[in-house]
């Protein structure tokens, strides 16, 4: 045994000046398989069709729009092809689907885990389907239990059934529904059973949004928490991304 551990020390000793550049080789060809087939998997998509609408005030706008998407199913690109669009917080719904895009960033809100809020990224989607919704964006798919989705700004987006009171009338509305609340003047709502979109007048400050599992008064952006009112994250960028919840 020690004349074998002998004869590779001689070995070693005698052909290291071959053996180096060899085992160099060697490490840039393994570093330059793993470069590459990380870099075919980043730049990996599918593009499809799809027919989408959007509600721009109170007209709604059809159109067909390209989807890119990577292996893991997160869109990484969406292109219209009739008409130019500015994107912004406006959901995007597929036609057909019970799919719907949240174009930029939004704050997930948790009122049933003590108001906690995290960062979607800007193409994220939610499906719906038998009985569960599903938010996918980069580095998370899994189901949405009693949250919402908002803006940091006007946008509000339900993903189940609420009551929005405005001016002490009561309005229900359905699952993938939104309220916008611009200048506690005008507040717009969408439902999407009835795929109606209306502009209410208030001269009011306490336009609410609520169900059992919580009350969102909308006109001051903050959340009805046991009793206190803590004020929604304005400065969404700030927020852990969503990734990140335990």
């Amino acid at each position: 045994m020690k004349e074998k551990v002998d004869n590779i020390k001689k070995f070693l000793k005698e052909n290291y000046k071959l053996i180096i550049p060899i085992t160099l080789m060697i490490v840039l060809f393994i570093a330059f398989l793993i470069y590459y087939k990380v870099s075919i998997s980043n730049n990996y998509h599918i593009d499809t069709e799809e027919k989408v609408y959007q509600y721009f005030y109170d007209k709604k706008y059809e159109y067909t729009a390209t989807i890119s998407k990577n292996k893991k199913g997160v869109i990484i690109d969406f292109k219209p092809q009739e008409i130019k669009v500015n994107l912004d917080s406006t959901p995007i719904y597929y036609q057909k689907k019970n799919i719907v895009i949240l174009p930029k960033d939004m704050s997930v809100v948790m009122p049933t885990l003590s108001c906690a809020e995290y960062l979607t990224t800007g193409y994220s989607y939610i499906t719906y389907q038998d009985g569960i919704y599903n938010l996918t964006t980069n580095r998370y798919h899994k189901k949405l239990n009693h949250y919402f989705l908002y803006d940091g700004s006007d946008l509000y987006f339900f993903i189940e059934p609420v009551t929005l009171t405005i001016n002490e009338e009561q309005i229900q509305l359905t699952p993938f529904s939104y309220v916008i609340a611009k200048y506690n003047k005008y507040i717009s709502y969408y439902d999407r059973k009835t795929d109606t979109f209306k502009t209410i007048t208030t001269t009011e400050n306490n336009a609410k949004i609520e169900n059992e599992y919580y009350t969102v008064y909308i006109s001051k952006d903050t959340i009805d928490y046991q009793g206190t009112n803590i004020i929604l994250t304005s400065d969404i960028k700030n927020l852990n991304t969503i990734d990140k919840k335990d």
